[in-house]
């Protein structure tokens, strides 16, 4: 397994007793596998590392879903009991910056309802490379900057994380500045006093690295020109900025405001405001205005998305000095999702001889929003012979409450209704069709309790003495009613003698013809 960049952790399993229908949640699995691995790699064996016979995967027919994602990232192969990836698992896109990517899966074995949960943890590859915001940054610097000053560049982005992303920066050897970086905070240092009349302009290569293996570079060419007199950059009212927005909140909604001042006159104090470095799924959801520092929403705000936003602002003043912030905004959530129902499993018909308390099927809900307003209540109606009994987590056992009776109610059209705690509260309805199947567990029933028939002597043999209905409620065969005569003598000859009846429609056995 090591060789294939993932390993089976040591599952710790967790017992949970549950008195209706007697379900089980079993112990947890983890397993760590790298992202990009190839479509389908063999993550782990799970009949194995759960101890359940691979016979018992299929007859109770068991599966894997995801939670929160309509991406099915792996499946699982019922012969062999392998968890197999079957998509691109790329651990940027699903989880960003976070330090811990972990994929969750529920396992769900059937009759009786078994969850497991599964973990994977996605851990990185050094798959990004450092990267700047612009390929040249234009700088401006008086001649008569002090030895010492210290002038801001923006820091490198690398997607990854820990050791493959940016670790350290290099600058090209030059005769006056040197590199000062501390807590990813990048500043060029003054080392030698500039002259403009000896050297005007200059071009400064500085190089981000990352830890991974094999190392990746990003690089960036700093311009400098070397003017006069703008000896102040603009600074920050505030080192980080914090807002707090609704989702859904519409386009031109005023976020923050951000400001900076500049100790300069004129165009040397003049400040402008731009983002610094944004993401491809950031550039296009805020806006900010040069002039004012005011941003706004431009995009869609989903809170299922996107709960947070982490970005810098930077602000220049007229001759290019630059300082930057950071600017945070937590996304509230909105009720704006309703409950989604799932219909996992459904035995259909059902037998009229089931018996009380049988579970007929397994119900899912799910509701993407978050905290109160994703707690869902479910229901059916109460004028069937059927309820919901939670069971794990957000499952739901479909168990019946009373005695079934094909003969009285041959189907049943059941609604589920799912309602979150939101405000106001969001619903959905889902309705199931359930069948009754048929026993034979009604005898055939005479029409009279019993029949008189009158006959002259010397008949003619086969001449009609009386006809009887006996009827059975029954479905098909177990309603089809067959006549026969019991055994019995007239003097001391047997009935059948005298008599016979048609099978079809003659007399039940319960009936003697004297």
């Amino acid at each position: 397994m090591g060789d294939k960049g993932f390993s089976a952790l040591r599952p710790g399993f967790c017992f949970v007793s549950f008195i209706l229908l007697l379900n089980v949640v079993h112990g947890d699995l983890s397993y760590s596998i790298q992202e990009e691995i190839k479509r389908g790699t063999v993550i782990g064996n799970i009949a194995k590392d759960l101890g359940i016979d691979l016979r018992t995967l299929s007859s109770r027919k068991a599966r894997v879903d995801f939670e929160g994602t309509q991406q099915r990232y792996c499946d699982m192969n019922l012969n062999t009991g392998d968890l197999i990836t079957t998509e691109r698992i790329d651990r940027e896109s699903l989880c960003g910056k976070k330090p811990s990517c972990v994929l969750v899966i529920d396992l769900l074995l059937e009759n009786p309802l078994e969850l497991h949960r599964v973990s994977l943890h996605v851990t990185d590859v050094n798959d990004n490379s450092p990267k700047f915001k612009k390929m040249l940054i234009e700088m401006e610097i008086s001649e008569s900057a002090d030895k010492g000053n210290r002038f801001s560049i923006e820091e490198a982005h690398d997607a990854d994380i820990g050791q493959n992303t940016v670790q350290r920066y290099n600058l090209q050897k030059n005769d006056y500045f040197i590199l000062a970086v501390d807590n990813n905070k990048v500043e060029l240092v003054l080392e030698n006093t500039l002259d403009r009349e000896k050297q005007k302009e200059m071009n400064l290569l500085l190089t981000a690295l990352d830890g991974g293996s094999p190392q990746r570079s990003g690089t960036v060419v700093i311009h400098v020109t070397v003017l006069d007199a703008n000896d102040n950059a603009p600074v920050f009212s505030q080192a980080v900025y914090k807002a707090s927005l609704p989702e859904n909140s519409p386009p031109d909604t005023v976020v923050i405001n951000v400001s900076a001042t500049d100790a300069d006159e004129g165009v040397n104090g003049d400040v402008t405001y731009d983002f610094g470095h944004l993401t491809d799924d950031d550039v296009n959801v805020f806006s900010i205005d040069h002039k004012t520092g005011e941003i706004r929403v431009t995009g869609v705000i989903d809170f299922e998305a996107r709960s947070s936003f982490e970005m810098r602002v930077e602000a220049k003043d007229g001759l290019g000095l630059t300082s930057y912030a950071k600017v945070i905004i937590d996304v509230t959530d909105v009720n704006d999702n309703v409950p989604l129902i799932y219909l996992k499993s459904l035995t259909n018909p059902i037998p009229e001889n089931v018996s009380p308390g049988s579970e007929v099927g397994i119900v899912n809900v799910q509701d993407r929003d978050s905290e109160s307003n994703r707690q869902v209540r479910c229901s059916i109606q109460q004028n069937v012979p059927f309820k919901l009994v939670p069971s794990i987590k957000n499952y739901y056992s479909l168990v019946t409450t009373g005695q079934l009776d094909r003969e009285l109610v041959s189907d049943y059209n059941i609604t589920i209704t799912a309602t979150d705690e939101g405000s106001p509260p969001l619903s959905s309805s889902k309705t199931v069709q359930l069948s009754v199947a048929d026993i034979n567990d009604n005898p055939p029933v005479f029409e009279e309790q019993s029949y008189s028939a009158y006959v002259t002597e010397n008949n003619k043999p086969g001449s009609t003495l009386c006809s009887v209905t006996a009827r059975d409620p029954d479905w098909r065969q177990n309603g089809t009613v067959v006549y026969s005569l019991l055994p019995g003598e007239v003097n001391g000859a047997s009935v059948s003698s005298y008599l016979s009846v048609n099978g079809d429609t003659g007399c039940d056995p319960r009936c003697e013809v004297v």
